[in-house]
């Protein structure tokens, strides 16, 4: 199979919610990427884009967090139903949903 376009990682890092905010255990990312990766199959766009879930990406409050590579574009609050615009504007449309990108902590922390 060729390497695809873009690649989309979804956080589903879970810790215990009284110790910190995280996006598995506080925003259910887990069925978020399952639900990408089975809005990429429907639409036959799972060879040209690829959907995977990985541990903390770094940010823990605001998520549910997911970054697309190599575009370097981090997304923020989103949920199933921002899944077809994200999609549609950005991986085809190389058009980032700025309502959902992720603030850059070093900008505004730095």
């Amino acid at each position: 199979m060729p390497r695809p376009e873009k690649l989309l990682l979804v956080c589903v890092n879970e810790r215990p919610p009284e110790r910190k905010e995280s996006c598995g255990t506080c925003h259910n990312s887990e069925a978020i990427g399952k639900a990408f990766r089975r809005y990429l199959k429907q639409h036959d766009l799972n060879k040209r884009f690829r959907s995977t879930t990985t541990k903390c990406l770094g940010v823990c409050v605001g998520g549910p967090h997911a970054v697309v590579m190599p575009d370097n574009v981090w997304y923020a609050g989103f949920g199933e139903e921002d899944i077809e615009e994200i999609v549609e504007s950005h991986l085809l449309g190389g058009v980032p949903v700025e309502r959902l990108l992720a603030p850059n902590l070093e900008e505004n922390h730095g």
